[in-house]
């Protein structure tokens, strides 16, 4: 029988041949990748180095197998954004590496505790954009309070880093953060606002229906889509319904008037948390809850709009904005006011004075003049859901923008003003005595706050009693 053993080494040599081109041909595509790899770990080391931590171990083995997956997942726009913002909440530097637990603060509000509040949500974005824990705890055993606007930011934040994390794992990529999960929620004020507007119901989907408790779910206005303005005109609509169920719970109803009114001041609220807005979305939530106090019918309403991006100041202060002629008052202001220091570092500075002028009516960062009534509106409407002008403890209206934040409880009022050669009548709150906007206002409801918001925050928190429907029998029927 005739050998083929020529033939067996033709073919193994052409195969040695094959996989010596095949690794000629990789050799630089490895060489590549050990140079991604070195570069990799000399950012790590640099960072390391500036921030005072130790540099983490990695090897080229583990470094190429991560290059297999393909690309990471991108960030949602809202933590780019975030992430860009260094000052963003507060601006203390937080630890790379975390124990995990977060103890809620005793009273978790933007409004009231905003400073530990911030300080709180800054950590858990550091500590959620850096994976620095396997584990995070979500204490909430000394907490006895939960405002909507801090429950709100803190369910974003969570919202978009699980979402994030999921994607991650669905292509392979390791997440460090393995659990993230909520202990000591059993009081009932902190469990009815889990359960029916915050973390649980938000995030897990899981919803407790309370008797006492009207709630306004979690809804995002898409802003860079082509059926932005038909979603708009939904929430709005749901907003606007959402109110006048709660005033319904309490025996009230709003006229014709008061509500289109609301309808109108509403749609530029969400128009403008849509223009100011660096990320893809706009966000709003309420709840509302009513009790007897001493032998009274009482309800509790609250109202939170939100976008992330730039602050109030900066969209005016920003070259391109395109009402010049307002920019241009502002800046006389300014002028007026440093030149008879009435500006004060860390209390009350230009961006304050700024934020304050852009809420008055007619005052818009747009070219459209028919623009820029919402913001002070809004806080006429909403405060008139009160039924009466009395101030109490509970009811009041807060506008947190960039460093400045301003609140409005009853205290000061909107005042009739006129302007330019017809006289034209328009409304103004200048939260000072003398009802001027040259004069600095009180530093009590107006001031520059340590704590950076990346971008605007509408509170609404209103107490409206059964017995006032008589009082305010000019506005509601």
């Amino acid at each position: 029988m005739k050998k083929r053993e020529p033939k067996k080494k033709a073919y193994l040599c052409r195969q040695a041949k094959l996989k010596h081109e095949k690794y000629i041909r990789r050799k630089p595509k490895q060489f590549k990748q050990f140079k991604g790899w070195l570069k990799f770990m000399a950012d790590v080391h640099k960072k390391a180095k500036e921030n005072h931590h130790k540099a983490i171990n990695s090897s080229f083995s583990s470094f190429s197998a991560k290059r297999k997956l393909g690309p990471k997942p991108e960030y949602s726009d809202t933590i780019k954004y975030l992430a860009k913002k260094r000052e963003a909440f507060s601006e203390d530097i937080k630890p790379i590496k975390e124990n995990g637990h977060f103890l809620l603060p005793e009273i978790f509000s933007l409004t009231e505790n905003y400073s530990i509040s911030f300080s709180f949500l800054k950590r858990l974005f550091f500590a959620l954009y850096h994976q620095s824990t396997s584990h995070i705890e979500l204490d909430y055993s000394k907490c006895q309070r939960i405002d909507i606007d801090a429950s709100l930011c803190m369910d974003i934040l969570l919202g978009e880093f699980i979402l994030h994390f999921k994607q991650c794992r669905k292509k392979g990529h390791p997440v460090h953060i393995v659990d993230i999960s909520p202990t000591n929620f059993e009081k009932p004020d902190i469990a009815k606002v889990l359960f029916s507007i915050g973390a649980f119901s938000s995030i897990k989907g899981f919803r407790i229906n309370y008797n006492d408790i009207i709630p306004y779910p979690l809804s995002f206005g898409i802003i860079h889509h082509t059926q932005a303005s038909k979603i708009r005109e939904i929430h709005i609509t749901q907003m606007v319904d959402y109110v006048l169920r709660c005033m319904s719970k309490m025996k009230r109803t709003l006229t014709a008037e008061a509500e289109d009114d609301l309808f109108k001041v509403i749609g530029e609220v969400l128009i403008n948390a849509e223009e100011h807005s660096s990320g893809d979305k706009r966000f709003s939530i309420g709840y509302f809850q009513d009790t007897e106090e001493n032998g009274e019918h009482i309800g509790t309403f609250n109202l939170v709009i939100l976008n992330f991006g730039n602050s109030i100041y900066e969209k005016f202060s920003d070259p391109e904005c395109p009402n010049s002629q307002i920019v241009n008052e502002m800046k006389d202001l300014s002028g007026k006011f440093t030149k008879e220091g009435l500006f004060s570092k860390a209390e009350f500075e230009e961006q304050t004075l700024w934020t304050l002028y852009a809420l008055q009516e007619g005052v818009t960062s747009k070219a459209d003049w028919k623009r820029g009534n919402g913001s002070i509106r809004f806080i006429d409407s909403f405060f008139s859901l009160k039924g009466d002008n009395e101030k109490d403890n509970t009811s009041y209206l807060s506008i947190v923008s960039g460093n400045t934040r301003i609140t409005f409880d009853g205290t000061y009022r909107l005042i009739d003003k006129f302007k330019g050669k017809n006289n034209r009548k328009f409304k103004m709150m200048t939260f000072n005595k003398n009802g001027d906007i040259k004069q600095k206002p009180d530093k009590k409801y107006v001031s520059f706050v340590k704590n950076y918001f990346p971008g605007t925050i509408i509170s609404a928190k209103i107490c409206i009693k059964e017995t006032n429907s008589e009082q305010a029998s000019n506005e509601y029927s």
